[in-house]
């Protein structure tokens, strides 16, 4: 049994596929194994995924799908549910990811000293000229104990990739089948089954922003589908700490995010969009009544991007939040920049 599976997810990466693999392949831990998904690419991905099987044979078991499942969720579930995830750890990456050769070495002692359940490092967002845009999830404590005792568990970033889980409670959980926020909503399954989660703020892999993202135009049932999920994770959870983490979750990602997308989708209504968020956040949230990350005094403790979160909730409350929109619009025109919650 290796002490790691790498589950990876593939479509049309015959540009990345074979550095993704060989970036594997010249790790300073080599006690894994790979399980690749390729769903049903058109290109060469499969002739440079074939030719690492021909050189590892005994290290990469493939899956080549013979229809598209047309999600990430689903390519994923595959993997989890082929039954050769038999690491005592497990990483999940996309086929153009790209990692530092201490990936794997670093994530497995981080997780091994502590006894944590999940570890967690530090990225960095580069466009296709190899440009760093931004660096994230640095700043954070040495550890988190669940169940938490404050807002944090909310603003660890949703993707899979940055993270090594441990194998026993990640199988125990699927992928919801939607677009956007499926792996923060698997995520936030997982971390109600954990003790700890740790950190390091080095940065280990970097995420790479193609135009051809799924998340660059994100449609209107991806989103109510989002927001159910989280909405149904808040009915079920009753510890009051994890149910206002959910709900600042909520906030964050359908309110704020989702929001800013469906503005920049020309095929959804702005006002019948935010018609429909601000039922969502009264509904389910009561408006984030009595909510302990929600209040001022703990959100300030986040800089501006708290303040900014503050300052939108009572802008939604006022009915008031386009001008958030049109001020968010304009600053990043000018400045040409992309500000992330």
């Amino acid at each position: 049994m290796p002490e790691i599976t790498v589950v990876i997810t593939s479509y049309n990466l015959e540009q990345y596929i074979g550095r993704c693999l060989g970036e594997l392949f010249s790790q300073t831990y080599q006690d894994f194994d790979i399980v690749l998904v390729d769903d049903c690419s058109k290109d060469r991905t499969r002739d440079w995924v074939q030719d690492y099987v021909n050189r590892y044979p005994r290290r990469i078991q493939t899956f080549y799908l013979d229809q598209n499942l047309g999600s990430p969720a689903k390519t994923r579930n595959w993997a989890l549910n082929s039954g050769f995830i038999d690491g005592k750890y497990v990483v999940f990456l996309d086929g153009d990811d790209s990692i530092e050769p201490q990936y794997l070495e670093r994530l497995h002692t981080l997780i091994e000293e502590t006894g944590a359940d999940v570890a967690v490092c530090a990225y960095d967002r580069v466009d296709e000229a190899g440009r760093v845009l931004c660096t994230e999830m640095q700043g954070f404590p040495a550890c988190l104990a669940l169940p938490p005792r404050d807002d944090l568990l909310a603003f660890v970033n949703g993707s899979l990739w940055n993270k090594m889980f441990d194998s026993r409670l990640a199988l125990e959980h699927r992928i919801p089948d939607f677009k956007v926020g499926e792996d923060l909503c698997y995520q936030q399954a997982v971390y109600q089954d954990c003790q700890r989660i740790v950190f390091t703020a080095q940065v280990l892999i970097h995420y790479r922003v193609r135009g051809v993202s799924v998340i660059s135009n994100t449609s209107q049932q991806t989103i109510h589908q989002f927001a159910e999920e989280l909405a149904s994770q808040h009915r079920q959870t009753d510890h009051p700490a994890q149910k206002d983490t959910i709900a600042l979750l909520a906030f964050i990602h359908i309110g704020l995010s989702m929001a800013l997308r469906a503005s920049d989708n020309p095929d959804i209504s702005v006002r019948q969009h935010l018609k429909w968020t601000r039922s969502y956040l009264k509904e389910e949230y009561d408006w984030f009544r009595d909510n302990r990350w929600m209040r001022l005094s703990q959100l300030k403790k986040h800089g501006i991007k708290g303040l900014a979160i503050w300052v939108c909730r009572i802008l939604y409350r006022i009915n008031c939040f386009r001008l958030f929109l049109w001020c968010y619009h304009g600053a990043t025109r000018l400045f040409h920049v992309d500000f992330k919650f």
